[in-house]
């Protein structure tokens, strides 16, 4: 059995759309507009998970509008 890396501190465009369940079309445009930070390693685009948790601070305090 393959065991997990505990936690990941960069994550790419594609599994930041799995766990918000959006394309990755749309984490390219939430980059776009500013509403997600990119961080750039070696030329590859990257989201920090700490960007990541402060963006899902910020929609879930949105939802109650």
């Amino acid at each position: 059995m393959i065991a997990l890396p505990p936690l990941k501190r960069y994550f790419r465009i594609d599994e930041v759309a799995v766990y918000f369940a959006i394309s990755p079309r749309t984490v390219y445009r939430l980059l776009d507009e500013g509403d997600l930070q990119v961080t750039r390693i070696r030329g590859c685009v990257r989201v920090s998970a700490e960007e990541i948790w402060r963006f899902e601070e910020s929609i879930s305090g949105n939802e109650d509008l």
